[in-house]
């Protein structure tokens, strides 16, 4: 009737030391100790960039909570099917259930692991299975070391004899892991030996680390031992409504209530952060407060588009558009003002009227007379990257037209659920497009007849490349001539694009004519010939973006495949594992996509350095080797200039804040121009820094 290491609930059950016991003696606790031991060795191996100290410290202690949980609830369901009913597992009974665990577990994982790359069903049976067999060796050896420790030798159950031998049990997977990995190192090489797991690593960082290592782990041992006391009062309430002991039973649903209750919670927690950052980035910044004056762009005096409606991202966009007197001296040739244009996520109630919104500003600001309409694919926070716009409208010499159709307002992971609107929404802009300039064509002979380009980067590349499925959902690259496209390029292809993922299993039936190619920087690729359509795509080897999935939870990804076989750049000596390969690729996500103003370099999700070659490969343009040098200069003093005055406008404007809000509290009314932050400057000079102007880049009006 009593498991090998299970106390009574009687006498002393008050005092600390019987609670300490009590939780140290849970098999269920053992077994989900060693099962985080165990996962600490994955949650090390190399991904595809380095991780900082910090970084690592959480990443280790996210890993050992799931696998604590997952191989506690794992051990609980197994003693379940061990125990009579109202009653715990002897030792011998857990002895045995343990035995056939393990047995079971690895034949599943390894019948259903090979096909689990094609089937998400058989990759779940694969991770069940493994995470069974480890909670059956773990509560075995939970039971082994009770028999021995407890009943053979007599001590008393307490942390030196249950915790620690969970520890090494953990500990001993551990060092098998290492071991493996190392010979697998020696066997297939290891790809950029100077990228480490950990980089970094400065002793500020390390003692940072070690902090939040210390914490995560007392934050682990706290947890558990809440997460056993609830889970303990859950089986006690069973027992009071049944009258009876719950048994291994009520063990099992009390862990599985605590694990759905978090999941549940995590999910509330996503939709929370969700509304928070829409409405964050839906805000007029300091630096961009007004309508541009601008007769060329979106929300100036000649557009229909509501400044208000085009978000953060939008309006940045419009007021920071180049002149053609700053073209002209980058390029040393005349030019001409070039035309943006942003169709506002909420600018109108449906894509049709959206859509119009745009054909309507086409017209007003004369994008149909330019030579190139390049429809610009936003991510999804409305964000056109500006270095890309910018270095079109070098190359074009201003003769150009970038318009942008906004889909939505918050973040790319958070826009994922709005792709197919986001293609519908392209898509239709394309066709009207093309509608408009053969009605132009038709009614005037002389009507110049721009080149149509599509553009898009990170999620926008998603639903650019999308654009091109049809009806039955199934991608086809033709239909971009359909759609009046003459080329396109498409910088870090993300992981879920249709597209991409059809492309590179049936190329011949999706491409037959050849028109999508796919390059990890342009230099790999020559100039575009005059009679075929190109569509370019730009992924790096290392581009975490275009290699994460959520199905990396359970399932191994494609470049996760034969060490020998895999991606430049990928660790050949790494292992998939679930749950942890998926916890380290999230913060590859977020490594990948940090950058420096004015600072480009060939890594990651980070294609600034690939825009000017990429922009002359995929669509025919030129430049002279003095020119393409000045482009590149100019695209990364403007990135400086622009973010230096953001941030200059932003802490400006949170000190004007202040101290209206001193002012207040003085019961004074006035209100505080930027200008007047600096009581030592002449009025000449105040006029001057209100104007918040840096170097040969002049801020826009009412900034």
């Amino acid at each position: 009737m009593t498991t090998g290491v299970h106390p009574p609930s009687g006498s002393g059950a008050g005092t600390s030391a019987n609670w300490l016991q009590r939780w140290a003696s849970d098999s269920v606790t053992q077994a989900g100790i060693a099962g985080a031991s165990w996962s600490v060795a994955g949650s090390l191996a190399r991904s595809l960039l380095p991780r900082h100290p910090v970084q690592q410290a959480i990443a280790t202690g996210a890993t050992a909570a799931i696998h604590y949980e997952l191989t506690a609830t794992a051990w609980a369901s197994l003693q379940a099917v061990a125990a009579k009913p109202g009653q715990r597992p002897s030792v011998r009974a857990n002895m045995l259930v343990s035995a056939v665990g393990i047995a079971a577990g690895l034949g599943v994982s390894a019948a259903a692991n090979t096909i689990s790359r094609g089937s998400m069903s058989a990759a779940a049976a694969s991770t069940a299975g493994r995470i069974v067999s480890f909670a059956a060796l773990a509560g075995g050896a939970a039971a082994m070391w009770d028999g021995l420790l407890h009943k053979k030798v007599g001590l008393k159950p307490g942390v030196a004899t249950t915790v620690i031998p969970a520890v090494a049990t953990g500990s001993a997977v551990v060092a098998a892991s290492i071991i493996t990995r190392h010979k697998r190192a020696q066997e297939y090489g290891i790809v950029e030996p100077t990228r480490h797991a950990v980089s970094g690593i400065t002793p500020g960082a390390a003692l940072q680390a070690t902090g939040i290592g210390l914490a995560t782990g007392l934050g682990l041992a706290v947890s558990t031992a809440a997460e056993q006391l609830l889970a303990h009062q859950l089986e006690r309430g069973m027992s009071w409504v049944i009258r009876r002991d719950a048994g291994a039973l009520g063990s099992l649903l009390a862990h599985g209530i605590i694990l759905t209750n978090l999941s549940i919670g995590g999910a509330f927690a996503l939709s929370a952060v969700t509304g928070q950052i829409q409405r964050r980035d839906d805000i007029v910044e300091p630096a961009y407060p007004a309508p541009p004056s601008s007769a060329f762009v979106s929300c100036g005096p000649n557009s229909v588009m509501p400044f208000e409606s085009i978000g953060k991202e939008g309006r940045r966009f419009v007021l920071m558009a180049l002149t053609d007197q700053e073209i002209t001296n980058v390029m040393n040739q005349p030019a001409v003002n070039p035309i943006r244009i942003v169709g506002g996520y909420e600018s109108a109630d449906s894509i049709p009227a959206r859509v119009e919104l745009m054909i309507e500003d086409m017209k007003r600001l004369g994008a149909f007379d330019r030579a190139m309409i390049a429809v610009g694919s936003p991510t999804g926070v409305g964000y056109f990257n500006y270095s890309l716009a910018e270095a079109l409208e070098y190359l074009t010499l201003g003769d150009c037209a970038i318009v942008v159709p906004q889909y939505a307002l918050v973040p790319s992971a958070l826009a994922l659920t709005q792709t197919k609107k986001a293609e519908e929404l392209t898509r239709l802009l394309l066709q009207r497009i093309r509608a408009e300039l053969q009605t132009r064509e038709q009614i005037n002979i002389e009507q110049i007849n721009p080149e149509v380009i599509l553009i898009g980067e990170s999620l926008g590349a998603n639903v650019a490349l999308d654009c091109a499925v049809d009806a039955a959902g199934n991608p086809y690259v033709p239909i971009f001539d359909e759609l009046g496209l003459s080329a396109g390029l498409y910088l870090g292809v993300p992981f879920r694009t249709k597209m991409w993922k059809a492309w590179r299993l049936e190329r011949m039936l999706v491409d037959p004519h050849y028109q999508l190619e796919l390059v990890s920087e342009p230099g790999e690729i020559g100039p575009k010939p005059k009679d075929k359509n190109r569509h370019l795509m730009v992924v790096h080897h290392d581009d975490p973006i275009n290699k994460f999935g959520f199905r990396m939870i359970l399932q191994p990804p494609w470049w996760m495949g034969a060490p020998a076989d895999r991606p430049p750049l990928v660790p050949r000596e790494s292992k998939f594992r679930p749950f942890t390969t998926f916890i380290l690729a999230t913060f590859d996500l977020f490594n990948g996509m940090q950058s420096k103003p004015g600072v480009f370099v060939r890594k990651a999700h980070d294609y600034r350095i690939d825009i000017r070659l990429g922009l002359e490969r995929a669509f025919g343009l030129k430049s002279t080797p003095a020119q393409a040098e000045a482009i590149e200069a100019a695209l990364r003093e403007r990135e400086r200039q622009w973010a230096t005055k953001r941030m200059v406008a932003r802490k400006l404007d949170r000190a004007r804040k202040g101290i209206e809000k001193q002012l207040a509290q003085w019961g004074e009314s006035s209100t505080i121009e930027l200008a007047d932050l600096d009581p030592t400057a002449s009025h000449a000079d105040q006029q001057h820094n209100a104007r918040l102007s840096f170097g040969a880049i002049s801020a826009p009006p009412g900034s």
